[in-house]
């Protein structure tokens, strides 16, 4: 039996990459921080969408969800009990921070940009 108890609980620094698509929101819910995963649901305008970055700049999200030219919108990014903060065209989003629910584009004003 002390065999299969060898080699666990060491830990090695390194952090497993799941092979599943995980699901921001639901990890938000609970206030975990996401793990690597070789992909990541994000929802965007209420519509989901699986990005495989997890660090994808405004531009890229924005591309993913149709959303183009991306110049022509603002993305907003929604964290658990925080306000919804601009993300620009060419920022990183790290989708592992804890609490990234969801995003939300809107056209930009022609008096913007």
């Amino acid at each position: 039996m002390e065999e299969d108890f060898e080699g666990k609980g060491r830990d090695t620094g390194e952090e497993a990459v799941l092979d599943d698509i995980i699901d921001l929101e639901e990890y938000a819910k609970r206030g975990e921080r996401p793990p690597l995963s070789k992909g990541y649901r994000i929802r965007v305008n209420g519509t989901p969408y699986v990005v495989h970055d997890p660090k994808p700049t405004g531009r890229e999200i924005l591309t993913l969800a149709g959303l183009l030219p991306a110049e022509n919108f603002t993305l907003r990014v929604k964290a658990a009990g925080q306000k919804p903060e601009k993300v620009g065209l060419d920022e990183h989003v790290d989708l592992r921070q804890p609490g990234v629910e969801r995003f939300k584009a809107l056209p930009r004003d022609q008096t913007e940009g």
